[in-house]
């Protein structure tokens, strides 16, 4: 018997191994595989590589849900949410579309959205990378999936510069807030507070600064006066040729200039810029100090409130009219042209007109600028008729289709104290035939600007002022 126990015990061993050698009988119980830590639905539940890189390249950190929910959820928001509904957004606003691209917080914010939304791709395809570290033939797919988002990087980079310039643009030439005070405000008691009230006045100044021009001399100056409650616009053309202007008592101007200035309205710019004192007495929150001095000095004179100004360098302004795609005005006569003007990108014809006449930038400011037309005072007209044009006929696809060389335009040709979305609410005013209801020049016979009475002018804007409030015309 003990020699037989050694070869039990052999035997018995055998057939332990060749037991648990065999596949289990049916119905017998088998320990299912231990899920992975990274994956806790185990590997019979986890999709194919290539199906969790395609999907987070869409929606990232949607494979993600099972192993890492506090991590794929921010990334499915800030990737997938969020820049749809910024798009949406932008698309419930299409009516305002010029303003939203010239407000300086969403243009920051659809910045950082573009950033955010290739970031969180790339944080994907690592994180989907990481929970397979051993899996073959995991490579080839992770850089295939890697150089779809940098293709998708590509013009969303693209964008936020655009988007970046654009925000630099708007801030060097949108200087103003909406809740700003107005330039210049006549004291109290005077006769334009009764009439003023619920208006919103503007002051447009057009420079003629360029190659072989000394200075800026303001030759457009053109008051837009808005009543806020019915949308009711006046245009009041003031000459450049307007003689001894005068300043608000107290002001470093009124001091040199007591009696009136001593030259044209037009003046006004150069003398201040040339002086330093005056450039220090002028400046104001980031403003022009000649453009704050010259609109005291229209406020005052003709006794009105204003708000804010536009100073708009009328060469520049021809790169603006290119970049919209230009403007057709409608000529009642031939206009002669001048032999050429600053910044022409072409040859000029001997006239325009008459009838409908599409303008590219180089044809609109000869048109506005042409003194052997007719007069001084036509050409106040013809400015008129070219801002009013430009309001109606850029529309948000034309600003937007050329939205960089607009912005790089305006850079070079404009400045103004207004905001962006104040700037875009007067170019609707502008464009909208039916709300401009009163166009006067203060022009002869009804002003002499050689010998003005400026107590006969005042009336005369108070008229107007009068007349877009109530809806009766001025008569003038």
């Amino acid at each position: 018997m003990a020699d037989r126990q050694p070869k039990t015990h052999a035997l018995d061993r055998l057939a332990a191994l060749d037991a648990s050698a065999r596949p289990p009988e049916q119905g017998a119980f088998r320990q299912p595989p231990r899920p992975s830590e990274s994956d806790p639905a185990g590997p019979q539940n986890r999709l194919s590589a290539g199906t969790e890189l395609f999907s987070s390249v869409v929606v990232p950190g949607m494979t993600a849900l099972r192993r890492r929910a506090w991590f794929a959820v921010p990334m499915m928001l800030v990737g997938f949410f969020l820049p749809i509904g910024l798009a949406y957004w932008v698309y419930s606003q299409r009516a305002d579309i010029v303003a939203v691209a010239l407000d300086q917080q969403f243009l920051a914010f659809a910045m950082l959205t573009g950033v955010l939304a290739v970031v969180v791709r790339f944080m994907a395809i690592f994180e989907i990378a990481s929970s397979r570290p051993n899996e073959r033939g995991l490579g080839p797919k992770v850089v295939l999936a890697t150089f779809v988002v940098a293709l998708i990087a590509v013009p969303v980079s693209y964008g936020v510069y655009q988007a970046g310039d654009a925000r630099a643009v708007v801030g060097s030439v949108f200087n103003g807030s909406s809740d700003a005070p107005a330039i210049y405000t006549p004291p109290a008691g005077g006769d334009s507070s009764a009439t003023s009230q619920g208006v919103t006045n503007v002051l447009l100044l057009g420079g003629d600064a360029g190659p072989g021009r000394w200075g800026l001399r303001t030759d457009t100056i053109i008051l837009v006066s808005i009543d806020q409650a019915s949308g009711r616009t006046s245009l009041i053309s003031i000459p450049r040729n307007l003689t001894r202007l005068r300043f608000p008592p107290g002001t470093s101007l009124h001091d040199e200039f007591p009696d009136g200035f001593n030259d044209l309205a037009n003046a006004v710019f150069p003398h201040v810029s040339t002086s330093e004192s005056l450039m220090a007495a002028y400046a104001r929150d980031g403003l022009q100090p000649e453009a704050v001095a010259l609109t005291e000095a229209v406020g005052y004179s003709l006794d009105v409130e204003i708000d804010d100004y536009a100073l708009v360098n009328m060469q520049g302004f021809l790169d603006v009219i290119d970049a919209i795609g230009g403007v057709t005005l409608e000529l009642d006569s031939a206009i002669p042209m001048p032999g050429s003007i600053p910044g022409a990108k072409r040859e000029l014809p001997s006239s325009l007109g008459p009838g409908s006449v599409d303008m590219d930038g180089t044809l609109a400011i000869a048109y506005v600028r042409s003194r052997s037309a007719d007069s001084d005072y036509q050409r106040m007209g013809r400015q008129r008729q070219l801002l009013a044009a430009l309001g109606s006929q850029v529309s948000a696809a034309d600003a937007l289709s050329g939205f960089s060389q607009v912005t790089g335009a305006l850079d070079n040709s404009m400045r103004t104290s207004l905001a962006g979305s104040e700037f875009t609410d007067l170019l609707d005013r502008l464009g909208d035939n039916t709300a401009i209801v009163e166009s006067v020049g203060l022009a002869p016979p009804l002003v002499n600007p050689g010998s003005p009475d400026y107590d006969a002018i005042r009336q005369i804007v108070a008229a107007v002022q009068r007349a877009i409030v109530s809806g009766e015309p001025s008569g003038y």
